[in-house]
């Protein structure tokens, strides 16, 4: 699992857009260019560099755990662990954390949204050697499979679909916003930036999340559904209701209209970072 975007927040606010390596002056993120990797200051898993067996899973994604370094220095960090040990590198996070802000902007919310998105995707394009010497089978329903084979298969792979199909695993029909995955985390992505630009005003998220799902439910008379119920020929009413009557009608929103800012990343812009 990538670490969380609540976590790199944190961290992005921290870290002044500039590696933790106190003698590095590479910035994080260049305008378009996210430079920003995640390092474990004790590996997240066994064999990694200065792995603790004794830190559970959840501490290993924790924020005291990571630093964000710049390609060059992480690269150098991992590769030399009895250089950069997990005493050095806490060190170094502290110093560079010690004068570092403590307010989630939304600037620095979208920011850290796209290092989140590039960790997310740095995750799911891991592919680890793990030899099979057996046959493999996988059974799925819903009409679809997804399967994962790494390493050097000796056996026999056989595969199964069960039923008809017509909803995705999550219960959403197949021609559904909620079915495809790009949709549906951009649609979470335009939420929880108006979440984000709301704070200003309104403390309590979990009632800006309540509001925002019946403003959508009212707007596309959707009654019991959810907003990952509608049809996907309706994601781009959708995106522009969340951007232009929801985003652009923020505290946040106007004063970036004002200064000739951009509201959000466009569909294109989002997907790409993934």
């Amino acid at each position: 699992m990538p670490v969380s975007l609540t976590v790199i927040k944190r961290l992005f606010a921290k870290s002044g857009n500039k590696c933790a390596f106190h003698w590095c002056k590479s910035p994080l993120i260049v305008g378009d260019l996210v430079l920003a990797e995640i390092c474990h200051i004790r590996a997240r898993r066994k064999g990694g560099p200065r792995y603790d067996p004794t830190l559970t899973a959840e501490a290993r994604d924790e924020f005291k755990n990571l630093l964000l370094l710049c390609p060059t220095h992480h690269t150098e960090a991992d590769k030399n662990p009895s250089k950069f040990t997990a005493e050095l590198l806490t060190e170094i996070k502290d110093m560079h954390e010690r004068g570092g802000g403590s307010e989630i902007t939304s600037e620095i919310a979208e920011q850290a949204a796209r290092i989140h998105a590039k960790n997310s995707a740095k995750s799911k394009r891991t592919v680890r050697s793990s030899p099979v010497k057996g046959n493999a089978s996988a059974t799925a329903s819903h009409g679809s499979v997804a399967v994962s084979v790494a390493g050097h298969n000796q056996g026999n792979i056989n595969i199964r679909v069960d039923g008809k199909g017509g909803k995705s695993k999550k219960g959403h029909a197949a021609n559904s916003i909620g079915a495809d995955a790009n949709l549906s985390g951009y649609i979470e992505y335009l939420c929880d930036l108006y979440v984000k630009f709301m704070s200003p005003i309104e403390k309590d998220e979990n009632a800006l999340w309540a509001r925002l799902g019946k403003h959508i439910k009212d707007r596309f008379r959707l009654r019991k559904r959810s907003r990952n119920d509608l049809p996907a020929e309706k994601f781009d009413a959708l995106t522009e209701y969340l951007i232009h009557e929801k985003l652009a009608k923020t505290p946040v929103g106007q004063k970036h209209l004002r200064n000739g800012q951009r509201l959000c990343s466009s569909f294109d812009e989002w997907r790409a970072l993934r």
